[in-house]
């Protein structure tokens, strides 16, 4: 089995405690917006990733102008992904969200046929048709066709396509632990520029139990980004391993029975999810 392989496997087993995690959080008693939670879980990552750099000797403030230029660009584009992908957390299931957001294969398997000299091919086309077929079947509703947090799921997919084509452009030249801090403590600096008042107001409605799920988050979430970009430094193609990290919605849904309690429209999630993930295979394996 090829290195980058395993890596990406490792990533869809840690993600989905990511998304559990995130959806405990933004759902708890105190409310507070996907902006402020994110403040948070970026901090944390961000802490992580620069003191793992530093234990094992890889922490280095040597870097490229290009570098720099696209470590803010990513900043912003993650912040734009994060606020918006879990934003929709608040009135989605992570699961709903998760089979929304798998557009974001579609976005970077385009950018990066298009930037990272990756392959194009009328299986990529197929896979495409089915993922928007699940998104259509998904939003296919009695009451309404389409509401707010649907979109909102989909805005931030689209952002994440962009974030990981970015991310690969990155990490090649860099050690993922300190792309993992930089990358996150610049989207938490990101978040205050933009919205300073938000979090400190939010904030201070806290308590100490309330910082568990982000943490919790934060954890899973850094060990995602280890195992992905350990993935493109062993050279995994970022349109493919998008679309493995993407196919941990089976695990998200036996974690939301089991943990949140949420068994609503299962037949039709896992429907969504069959066809996603069908068309997520195709696009990765030819």
């Amino acid at each position: 089995m090829e290195i980058w392989l395993i890596f990406s496997l490792l990533s869809v087993l840690v993600l989905a405690g990511t998304e559990i995690s995130q959806k405990i959080s933004l759902t708890q008693k105190v409310n507070i917006s996907a902006i402020t939670n994110n403040f948070f879980v970026w901090t944390f990552q961000g802490i992580i990733g620069l003191s793992i750099a530093l234990i094992v000797g890889q922490f280095s403030i040597d870097i490229s102008q290009g570098s720099i230029i696209k470590l803010i660009l990513i900043s912003f584009v993650y912040f734009a992904g994060g606020t918006l992908f879990y934003s929709s957390y608040k009135g989605n299931s992570p699961s709903i969200s998760i089979i929304l957001g798998t557009i974001s294969v579609i976005i970077s398997s385009t950018l990066g046929t298009m930037f990272l000299n990756e392959t194009w091919s009328i299986a990529k086309i197929i896979g495409i048709i089915l993922i928007i077929s699940a998104i259509f079947i998904l939003n296919i509703n009695n009451k309404e066709k389409f509401n707010k947090y649907n979109f909102l799921a989909i805005a931030g997919g689209i952002c994440y396509g962009v974030a990981y084509t970015l991310d690969k452009s990155i990490v090649s030249n860099m050690s993922p632990f300190m792309y993992l801090g930089l990358m996150c403590l610049g989207v938490a600096i990101v978040s205050l520029l933009i919205s300073f008042k938000t979090v400190t107001s939010e904030s201070k409605a806290l308590a100490i139990k309330n910082f568990y799920p982000m943490f919790s988050s934060a954890i899973f979430g850094s060990a995602f980004n280890i195992f992905t970009f350990f993935a493109y430094k062993n050279g995994a193609n970022v349109g493919i391993t998008d679309a493995i990290n993407n196919t941990n919605i089976f695990f998200v849904i036996i974690l939301e029975i089991l943990i949140l309690k949420d068994k609503s429209n299962l037949l039709k999630k896992l429907i969504c999810a069959i066809i996603a993930f069908t068309g997520i295979i195709i696009i990765g394996l030819f």
